[in-house]
């Protein structure tokens, strides 16, 4: 099945091989919740307070996928470890401290999570944010109960690239990669899954080649739906 395809449909077609799926991993940054506006917003403002321009050098799109060391080490080279650490938990503080503003379920998102939860599906959270973050993401999102594992970027990012990374997931979730499949939105984190082997259904949200290379686009969650036979919502 070709992914233009695939595209095209916005999930219409069946995947080939999809009944073989027992596991979804879920990323959740740009899948379940819309973050990222919120969190490059807050980036700009820290940034400026440091004497630094992030807009100069990068736009919300390249911070997709990365986390806030990541993206830093990444682009901003020269800020000293120490300051790095300082403005990603001054991030982080404002951004728990107001989840109702920057951490908003996408149309369709709990519902969907909701009825694949019900067919049976293992559900696991694979994101770049801690695991106890993750976890309260989760919950104020009111789908906490819904998910068997979460895995924290101390399971999914590389230690020395600080980029998504998919290889210690089965292992820790007791799976093979031959029964997940990853659901992602960033370049970086359909680059990650590929990389190790993994199905992945990707959103598209921004243009980027390396979207391309999933096994399925879609644009919504209703086009998520229908790859695994649900109805639209």
């Amino acid at each position: 099945m070709k992914n233009e395809e695939l595209r095209m449909k916005n999930g219409e077609l069946k995947m080939k091989n999809i009944e073989r799926v027992t596991t979804i991993l879920f990323d959740f940054d740009g899948v379940l919740g819309d973050t990222e506006n919120g969190r490059y917003e807050t980036y700009c403002e820290i940034f400026t307070e440091y004497g630094y321009d992030l807009r100069s050098r990068c736009q919300m799109e390249n911070l997709i996928g990365f986390t806030g060391v990541g993206f830093m080490k990444k682009y901003f080279p020269e800020i000293p470890a120490d300051i790095v650490k300082e403005m990603v938990n001054k991030r982080q503080k404002l951004y728990m401290e107001n989840l109702e503003k920057f951490c908003i379920p996408f149309p369709g998102a709990q519902q969907t999570v909701k009825d694949l939860k019900g067919k049976g599906y293992f559900l696991a959270l694979t994101t770049a944010n801690s695991t106890a973050t993750a976890n309260k993401l989760l919950q104020a999102i009111g789908l906490q109960e819904y998910f068997d594992a979460v895995c924290g970027r101390e399971i999914c990012e590389d230690p020395v690239t600080k980029v998504k990374d998919y290889s210690r997931v089965p292992a820790q979730i007791n799976k093979t990669i031959e029964e997940c499949i990853v659901i992602e939105d960033s370049p970086v984190g359909v680059a990650g899954a590929k990389r190790g082997g993994f199905k992945c259904i990707a959103f598209e949200h921004f243009e980027d080649p390396v979207i391309k290379q999933a096994d399925a686009i879609v644009h919504d969650f209703n086009g998520l739906r229908k790859i695994f036979g649900l109805p639209d919502c």
